[in-house]
């Protein structure tokens, strides 16, 4: 326990694995925090004393699953290992830390969703860098607005995030995310620290060298600038309200990326995924990937091939990454072999059918080579011996021999020993006390050749011993050590081999990765019938037969597909009831766009598009409760960022903007945002709304084009029809929807009712502003030059009850009451007149 203490006086922020025989221990506070989350009972030590000390403990040989449970969980971990073989430690067997590992410092790559990066990201004042140790990616983006670069934390999958004790500020907005100290940096002029990468770059190479060695970087692409300026903008907001990576329960299936991927690979799920978060505004980049699709697309018969060589590749990034760890096994290395055999047939089919020339050979050669020297089942463990192949080497040959057939060897020596002395009962056997010797009876020792020498003597017979057999005993019990200490030899040269060609290796894996996106969409266009989308010069957008990629792959051959044509700078304003499908609507073509922008093959029979720069949009309801936020309050701050941000050439897209508030509140908020849109930003919107009084927008605002999803109504039910006509809906059906939802009879009944008293009043009421329009046409003459008879005394009373009205905290009911009341004045005072 000393020695426990001294180490954890180290590393008391971690949790600290204790090697103790086959297993790995925790004690104390370490042991009290990780066996609820790794599931396991804690236990005591010393249980009879006073000094219980609370342990848990898991087998050193299924370490890799409790540890990435801790790091899941938030905590960083110190592995500390036995230094020397137990059999030869004199006293206490030395221990120490051999690795440390944090939520961004994976052990076991295997244990992660292969379709998702694991980055490790630093930040400072003027750039954002990250590194997935894993698969040796490595980018940053640079950027004086430090609002921007967090955004960046929003939308990819970040593990831990690594800053300077003068840059922790900067986090200040972040939460759910390990945040890690380091002051350190590597030397600007370190390798993977070309064009110009950042200072936080440097605290990455820094960082993980500290806590995995040198060699740990040796599998790490240099660092490389992305661009922010030529790609969509899309926020984390936004991700969520489309769905892109997740529904909003949470779960992959459903959303977009799901929908989509059609890849073969892990790493071509992952390179997807970056296609999707950051797609294009470079229309030749665009046209290139769409042309890329295209020749796959043309090529049926080779896209078949590649895809299904491409199913047994695996993933060499990863498997590179774990290669560059100590827990790596013969089994990683024969896997990597298979991958880069995969890998090289898939791209020469490709070559082959492109008509371009490129060499494979030397990866060929060293995938070969790893199956030369590794065994073809290996054990797990490298230090044991048993994993290379016969033929590498004579010393070892002679050692694998020795080793394997020392039972066969003795035999012969037996044998032959038998032949050149005649005794026929002499025998050759082993003992812990002398080892190997030649016993022979008593009957026959008078025929012993002068070369052997007596070893001891027993009733019956004498034991004797020669230099041939004394040199047999040395190699044979030598053997099984030396051949286990050669076989690692050899087996961490063709590591450092692999590790050598990591930048070859991760170009093929880089350029699988593409042919693996490409080929895939090229597939998902042709298994859903998708076309190559234009983009328009003018700014309109023309979708013929647009259906949303998501949904009709959930209905199949239900799904109702549309036409959407605008103009540009022009809004689409859909009314309707809720189920009509003006959401789908909407999110079809922000998805329909984001896909197009990426370089992919679109869902309508005919497209084109602009090319945005932004996609803003307010989706649905919901709140941040945890930061004291309401739901009527984030919906006003995502539009509050949506008009500061979005330009005209962006894509905004809001979907019942203003109904967290008193209705005349909502409705005149809509109606401002609507109007600062079409005025000033000038975005392409579409605005989804159930205040039907904003579709006389129209009338003011000739970029309004008046639309609604169509519903049949027979016999007071209704049936969704799915289809987009213009001009504005008559009705909400808001009681039939509920009808639908299965609200009891007796409410809906009463909802009814209710419905038919309030809209024979909004009729009232509306005959009563006719009367007050013409009220107020009469009062101007009384103020004209023009000679006019009195106004009545009660009427100027009036005309001050409606300037001071104070209408925006009223409800519509109390509205139409006063104005009933007005309405009773006017006719008595009419009568009087």
């Amino acid at each position: 326990m000393k020695q426990f203490w001294d180490i954890k006086s180290v590393h008391q922020d971690k949790i600290l694995l204790f090697r103790m025989g086959d297993f790995f221990e925790m004690f104390f506070d370490d042991a009290v925090k990780a066996a609820p989350v790794i599931g396991i009972a804690l236990t005591q030590r010393n249980k009879k004393s006073q000094d219980e000390t609370p342990m848990c403990g898991v087998p050193h040989h299924s370490i890799a699953g409790p540890i990435n449970k801790l790091l899941a969980a938030g905590f960083k971990v110190a592995i500390c290992d036995q230094l020397e073989d137990p059999k030869m430690a004199k006293g206490i067997v030395k221990r120490g830390v051999t690795r440390v590992l944090t939520p961004g410092m994976v052990y076991d790559s295997d244990t992660l969703d292969g379709t998702k990066p694991h980055y490790l990201v630093s930040l400072d004042s003027s750039s954002i860098s990250f590194l997935d140790t894993t698969t040796g990616e490595a980018f940053f983006f640079k950027s004086q607005n430090t609002t921007e670069l967090l955004r960046f934390v929003q939308i990819l999958p970040v593990a831990e995030i690594v800053v300077s004790q003068d840059d922790e500020a900067l986090l200040k907005s972040v939460s759910g995310v390990l945040i890690s100290l380091h002051e350190d940096h590597a030397d600007a002029l370190h390798p993977l620290l070309k064009n110009e990468a950042p200072l936080s770059a440097a605290r990455l190479i820094s960082y993980v060298k500290q806590l995995s060695g040198e060699e740990s970087l040796a599998t790490l692409s240099p660092f490389v600038e992305r661009d922010l300026e030529h790609r969509l903008d899309i926020s984390g907001t936004v991700m969520r309200h489309l769905e892109v990576f997740s529904t909003y329960k949470g779960e992959g299936h459903g959303s977009l990326f799901y929908s989509i991927n059609r890849t073969q690979t892990s790493a071509g799920s992952r390179l997807l995924r970056q296609w999707l978060s950051f797609p294009l505004r470079d229309e030749k980049a665009i046209e290139q990937r769409l042309d890329s699709v295209e020749f796959w697309r043309n090529h049926v018969l080779e896209l078949k091939r590649v895809r299904q060589i491409l199913g047994q590749m695996g993933d060499i990034e990863r498997r590179l990454g774990k290669i560059s760890q100590p827990q790596c096994n013969g089994r990683d290395l024969l896997a990597l072999a298979g991958s880069i055999h995969a890998g090289v047939s898939a791209l020469e089919i490709f070559v082959n059918a492109a008509k371009t020339t490129a060499n494979f050979e030397p990866l060929r050669e060293l995938a070969y080579k790893i199956e030369r020297t590794i065994v073809e089942e290996p054990p797990l463990a490298t230090k044991q011996g048993y994993l290379i192949r016969q033929g590498i080497s004579s010393e070892l040959d002679e050692l694998i021999e020795l080793s394997t057939h020392s039972q066969a060897l003795v035999a012969r020596m037996e044998a032959e020993e038998k032949e050149k002395t005649g005794i026929s009962s002499l025998k050759i056997r082993y003992n812990n006390v002398f080892g190997y010797y030649i016993e022979i009876t008593n009957t026959h020792k008078d025929k012993a050749p002068a070369h052997y020498q007596r070893k001891q003597t027993l009733t019956n017979a004498e034991r004797y011993c020669t230099d041939e057999l004394v040199e047999l005993e040395r190699k044979v019990l030598s053997a099984n050590t030396k051949r286990a200490d050669l076989e690692f030899e050899f087996f961490e040269a063709l590591r450092k081999q692999i590790l050598s060609q990591c930048p070859d290796l991760l170009k093929l894996a880089h350029e699988c990765s593409e042919v693996d996106v490409i080929s895939s969409l090229a597939w998902l266009s042709l298994e859903e019938k998708y076309v190559r989308p234009t983009f328009s010069k003018d700014g309109a957008l023309k979708l013929k037969a647009s259906r949303h990629p998501v949904v009709e792959q959930t209905v199949k051959k239900n799904f109702v597909a549309n036409d959407i044509e605008l103009r540009k700078h022009s809004c689409l304003l859909l009314t309707g009831p809720n189920m009509a499908g003006k959401s789908t609507l909407m999110r079809q073509v922000a998805l329909t766009s984001i896909l197009a922008q990426m370089g992919s093959y679109v869902p309508c029979d005919e497209a084109s598009l602009p090319i945005f720069d932004a996609i803003f949009t307010r989706i649905g309801a919901s709140d941040q409760l945890s930061e004291g936020l309401s739901t009527f309050m984030v919906e006003m701050t995502e539009t509050s960022a949506m008009l500061k941000n979005a330009t005209k050439d962006s894509l905004v897209i809001l979907d019942e903007v203003g109904r967290g508030t008193s209705t005349f509140d909502g409705m005149c908020l809509a109606q401002s945002i609507l109007e600062h849109l079409l005025s000033d930003v000038k975005a392409l919107t579409f605005f989804a709304t159930h205040y039907h009084e904003l579709t006389s927008l129209d009338q003011s605002f000739g970029q309004i084009t008046n639309a609604h999803m169509t519903v049949a109504e027979r016999n007071g039910e209704i049936r969704f029809l799915h289809t987009l006509v213009k001009g504005p809906a008559l009705k909400s059906y808001g009681v039939q929807v509920a009808e639908l939802a299965g609200l009891p009879a007796s409410v809906t009944k009463r909802a009814k009712s209710l419905l038919r008293d309030i809209e024979s009043k909004r009729v009232q009421a509306s005959s009563q502003l006719s009367l007050l329009d013409s009220l107020s046409f009469e009062t101007e003459e009384i103020h004209s030059d023009v000679a006019a008879p009195v106004m009545p005394e009660n009427w100027k009373n009036l005309i001050d009850e409606v300037e001071k009205l104070p209408l925006m905290n009223m409800s519509p009911l109390e509205a139409m009451n006063q104005i009933a009341k007005w309405k009773e004045i006017v006719a008595r005072t009419g009568q009087e007149a």
